[in-house]
């Protein structure tokens, strides 16, 4: 016979053992994971804040995708770009690491377009062709 069913009270303790080491094991796992995101942007220059991240995390939205894309951006071109637009182009369906290519390459050729327009381009499949790219 298994000890909790001969003395109810350990059955309880059981349980609290239980909850009192998997609960801490999920919040370090979490922090964990924000804490990863976080410091890679900080060390690459683009300051997202912890609590930015959370808040992406809890709006769905892929947080990681989004912090490359800033990296991205930020390193290859010099191009800083609104945490804000890359979660709202995230929401609408669009391929953030595709957009981020696009903002560098139209800096690169000098084109004038906004970042809503390559969305809206990018939604539409027409992004490669309206700034050349393969």
């Amino acid at each position: 016979m298994f000890l909790a069913q001969q003395n109810p009270g350990m059955t309880i303790v059981i349980i609290l053992l239980v909850v009192f080491l998997l609960v801490p094991l999920f919040v370090f796992l979490a922090f964990a994971r924000v804490f990863n995101l976080w410091f890679q942007a900080y060390m690459s220059g683009v300051g997202v804040p912890m609590v930015e991240i959370l808040g992406m995390i809890f709006r769905k939205v892929d947080a990681k995708a989004v912090v490359k894309a800033l990296i991205m951006a930020k390193q290859v071109a010099g191009v800083d770009l609104s945490r804000e637009e890359l979660e709202r182009a995230y929401l609408q369906g669009a391929d953030l690491d595709k957009l981020a290519r696009a903002v560098i390459r139209a800096k690169e050729q000098n084109i004038e377009i906004t970042f809503q327009e390559l969305v809206e381009a990018d939604r539409n499949d027409r992004l490669a062709e309206m700034i050349n790219m393969k």
